[in-house]
């Protein structure tokens, strides 16, 4: 007992010592020239001008190169979220509630099976458009029909090029961390449904919205809402990570002006610096 007595009284004579030097280290800082300097040169009058200028030069790249600077925002809010957000809010998303209405939005979220509903889709429209009796009627037909297929050719560009990135990055699962206690990434993974970066979900679920409502406009935002809602619905019940949702939607969205770019006669440059 007088040991541990004795332990704790030099614990405490040492970490006073350490607190002390610690206090004359940081008085000697703050009295010193080169801190003072420093001090009045991050005060907002002098910030101010330069922040200001840092924003007009920001607002300037993003709105001359929209497309790359889309794509480095996404690459750094993505690399922000795997380091602070994703974990917490995966872990408070497997608690929730399975009768809740994200749970219930995140089960209807067709994912894979977009492939057979727009095949199917497609297929119908060709049918009705062959067995069409008028030329109007089977060229409103084989319009949707090509409609139908744009969405396709877009959703498959996407998907593509996301399972790519899911095998290169190959990251865990957000159920990885209850089942396996496991958070992070290996590289070069084959196994599918055991990697979530991107999105499968998500990429698959802007891909077909931001192309569908090209064809509709006017029902565009109701679209685009519809599509926040489901993705929210993904990462609140943890079926995906925040990082993995966002880079999903924006390859989808992405993939979209690609195809886009591929089937119009004009050769703009996608991305440009």
């Amino acid at each position: 007992m007088g040991n541990n007595v004795n332990f704790f009284e030099r614990l405490k004579v040492v970490l006073f010592s350490y607190t002390e030097k610690a206090k004359n280290v940081l008085f000697n800082i703050k009295n010193s020239k080169n801190f003072q300097k420093l001090a009045e040169k991050c005060k907002w009058k002098n910030v101010s001008p330069h922040y200001q200028n840092a924003k007009r030069i920001l607002a300037n790249f993003t709105t001359k190169y929209p497309k790359t600077a889309a794509f480095i925002y996404v690459c750094l809010f993505c690399s922000f979220s795997i380091c602070f957000l994703d974990e917490p809010f995966a872990l408070a998303g497997m608690n929730s509630e399975q009768d809740s209405l994200f749970y219930h939005l995140a089960e209807l979220n067709p994912s894979v099976w977009w492939f057979v509903i727009l095949i199917a889709l497609w297929l119908i429209y060709m049918a009705i458009a062959g067995l069409s009796l008028t030329t109007d009627l089977f060229e409103k037909n084989l319009e949707k029909a090509r409609c139908v297929l744009f969405i396709l050719f877009t959703l498959s560009l996407s998907s593509l090029l996301t399972l790519v990135l899911n095998i290169l990055i190959g990251r865990y699962p957000p159920e990885y961390m209850e089942t396996m206690q496991i958070y992070g990434f290996s590289a070069f993974r084959f196994r599918v449904a055991e990697i979530s970066f991107p999105s499968f979900a998500t990429q698959s679920l802007w891909a077909v919205i931001v192309s569908f409502a090209s064809f509709v406009p006017r029902f565009a935002k109701l679209l685009f809402a519809f599509a926040l809602l489901m993705t929210l619905s993904l990462v609140m019940t943890a079926h995906c990570f925040i990082s993995d949702a966002v880079m999903g939607a924006y390859i989808g969205i992405m993939m979209y002006h690609v195809a886009q770019w591929i089937v119009s006669d004009k050769n703009m440059p996608l991305i440009t610096i």
